[in-house]
């Protein structure tokens, strides 16, 4: 039975409505778009410092990789305290009383990287996810970059970012780098 509908075939795209055909001297009626269309996607800022370091790139990792200990070697930074429920979530104060809370992502013992990002933040930014990377340089000497990518709220985030890497980064790296002088 041609109209049993236990019979039909189902095909896909059969109940679409289908283009009528345009004849010379018609005109198309202009259709609405089926989706809104979409602002374009806002672009990640980067701020990014990198030192070359006379210390040795195991002692550095280790002071790096205590996630909760950034106030031990990092001057911007009053208090860091691993979260009371996750010891990979650090609540920070800063110098100025800015409260942050990070957490970390990912650590790699072997590579000497680590990844965090912020879970609470005053910053008018979205999706921040920072990393830190020690390579040696010989016995004595090793490099660290510090880097961060995020979305700013408004323009192109090139101020915020400056202030990362100048106020946190840069700040943080030569810190580093003194603690190993005598």
């Amino acid at each position: 039975m041609p109209n049993d509908p236990q019979h039909q075939n189902p095909q896909p795209g059969r109940d679409l409505q289908q283009a009528k055909p345009v004849l010379p001297g018609q005109r198309r009626e202009p259709q609405a778009p089926q989706q809104p269309q979409q602002p374009h996607p806002q672009r990640y800022a980067e701020a990014r410092a990198h030192r070359v370091l006379d210390r040795a790139a195991d002692a550095v990792w280790r002071e790096v990789r205590d996630f909760p200990a950034l106030a031990a070697w990092h001057p911007g930074i009053a208090s860091s305290t691993a979260h009371p429920d996750n010891p990979r979530v650090r609540d920070l104060v800063t110098t100025d009383g800015i409260r942050l809370t990070e957490a970390l992502h990912a650590v790699d013992d072997t590579l000497m990287t680590l990844e965090y990002g912020f879970v609470a933040h005053p910053f008018p930014l979205t999706d921040y996810r920072a990393r830190m990377e020690v390579r040696p340089e010989g016995d004595t000497r090793c490099s660290v970059t510090w880097t961060a990518t995020f979305r700013p709220a408004e323009g192109d985030g090139a101020a915020l970012a400056a202030q990362f890497e100048a106020g946190v980064f840069v700040v943080g790296l030569e810190a580093l780098g003194a603690r190993g002088r005598g």
